[in-house]
């Protein structure tokens, strides 16, 4: 069974990259200049931090992390993050999880369309169908005057999705994405939608009373768009990229996450049907991270990073800047030449040198500097 969880894809993730206006949804002013805020995602069930992410200032969030007794996807998520002085939206989608085998007893048991503890009976698809069938039809459903403009692979979701190789299991993955257009109330949208059908599957051995089968745990991952006026999607390049790069999965959350995981399982070896509340399994599940667990983590972080650039061949877009408030590196849009920073985890990015944010402000902002 899956070890790795889609935060929805969290992340992991990928943007377009081409030249940016970066003032699209905030009102003009003398100095062009932007500001983005940390969001951070606190998670009732467990009292602690999930993830935080940059957004800009004015933007609204939209989203939780729900939990199940479903021991392949114990934590689903799906949040947006919009500008609601324009049309540009950034949105994960929660991970759709199923199970197939050609043991028929088992499925004479549960035959397709049936939950197997939480997860849904059904035959694998590739991705062209999953975008088609599944993923278009439930987020995307009655779209008026629907488009599609083009599609391709992306051989670093395909990677992220597989995982670190596991003994005795065949993970298989299909990564791509499509950009569309629509009408959203009489206004032309444009959207590049991401998605991965990943498969991971088992053989084991038979008897002399039954023949030898195979359980496949498959998945339509790592689900994520990218939403702007039509026309106006790739000039938002650099403001969606920083939101990516700046995504922070916290280990101690997905260890939580991880380990609730591994204990439903365990139930279920142990012939236990019924697992209970998913509070009290949460709860019992510790939040520190076991070597392999923390391996997964920086890998996720790492491929992060990789799959956004791979978008940025010929501009990258953003620039590293050194916080002194919290002591790490914050990656913020090019071309603006000056940056500052106050210790709420607030940027603002302006390209005139003479701008001070202190002037008229009861925050303390520091100019911060590119890193050498």
């Amino acid at each position: 069974m899956k070890t790795l969880y889609n935060f929805s894809k969290v992340f992991a993730v990928t943007i377009i990259c081409l030249r940016l206006i970066l003032t699209v949804g905030h009102s003009q002013t003398t100095v062009n200049q932007m500001t983005f805020v940390t969001y951070k995602y606190i998670d009732p069930m467990v009292g602690m931090e999930a993830f935080r992410l940059l957004i800009p200032k004015s933007w609204q969030a939209e989203g939780a992390v729900t939990w199940s007794p479903n021991p392949a996807l114990p934590a689903q998520s799906q949040f947006r993050f919009i500008n609601p002085r324009g049309a540009e939206q950034l949105e994960f989608f929660p991970t759709q999880s199923y199970f197939w085998t050609d043991n028929q007893t088992s499925l004479y048991t549960n035959p397709p369309g049936t939950l197997r503890f939480g997860t849904l009976v059904a035959q694998p698809v590739d991705l062209q169908f999953a975008f088609n069938n599944i993923i278009l039809p439930t987020f995307r459903r009655n779209l008026e005057g629907l488009q599609f403009v083009e599609s391709g692979r992306v051989p670093e979701l395909e990677q992220l999705a597989k995982g670190q190789p596991t003994g005795g299991v065949n993970a298989l993955a299909e990564g791509g994405k499509i950009r569309i257009t629509y009408l959203e109330n009489g206004r032309p949208m444009e959207e590049e939608m991401y998605a991965v059908v990943s498969q991971f599957i088992t053989y084991l051995p038979g008897s002399y009373l039954t023949p030898s089968y195979f359980i496949n745990y498959w998945y339509i991952d790592y689900i994520f768009s990218f939403k702007a006026e039509k026309g106006k999607l790739d000039s938002n390049a650099k403001l969606f990229q920083t939101m990516i790069f700046s995504f922070k999965l916290n280990p101690q959350w997905f260890a939580k996450v991880v380990n609730t995981k591994e204990q439903m399982v365990q139930t279920i070896m142990q012939g236990i049907k019924a697992i209970g509340r998913i509070g009290d399994m949460v709860a019992k599940a510790g939040s520190d991270m076991r070597a392999d667990q923390l391996s997964d983590w920086e890998r996720r972080q790492e491929a992060n990073d990789r799959i956004v650039q791979n978008f940025c061949d010929n501009i990258r877009g953003v620039e590293r800047y050194n916080d002194p408030f919290s002591g790490n590196e914050v990656e913020l849009p090019s071309g603006y030449g000056h940056a500052w920073a106050n210790n709420l985890g607030e940027y603002i990015i302006t390209d005139s040198p003479s701008y001070n944010p202190n002037i008229g402000s009861n925050l303390t902002w520091q100019q911060i500097e590119l890193v050498r």
